[in-house]
């Protein structure tokens, strides 16, 4: 079945607004639809690593940014950021601060802003 990148916007579109107003369940099931039919678009891969993050599935952030975007791209910034930033969380501290410190010399302005955050 093709499905339309329009269609898939608006599907993560929700998905983000159901993550960032709590409902992170929602959002997750949201996202897997999109991520099953973008496939092997990376965008739709971030965007179900930041929900699976912001609802505590870091274990899960981990495995598609090292198993998927990584394995892809592996100098994608925006994927290196939230693998640091997920490492932290599961309280893996020194591989964490590795990425991090990477995204603060080679990322954008609003990926090093990220890193910055978790680096203190």
């Amino acid at each position: 079945m093709q499905v339309s990148s329009e269609l898939l916007q608006l599907l993560s579109q929700a998905a983000y607004i159901a993550c960032f107003r709590g409902d992170t369940k929602r959002s997750q099931v949201i996202m897997e639809g999109v991520s099953v039919m973008g496939k092997e678009q990376i965008p739709i891969k971030i965007g179900l690593v930041i929900v699976n993050f912001y609802a505590g599935q870091y274990r899960q952030a981990v495995d598609i940014l090292r198993r998927q975007v990584l394995q892809e791209d592996p100098e994608h910034m925006t994927a290196k950021c939230f693998l640091g930033m997920s490492l932290k969380q599961l309280g893996e501290v020194a591989e964490a601060k590795e990425f991090l410190e990477e995204v603060m010399h080679k990322g954008s302005k609003d990926e090093r802003e990220l890193a910055a955050a978790y680096l203190n």
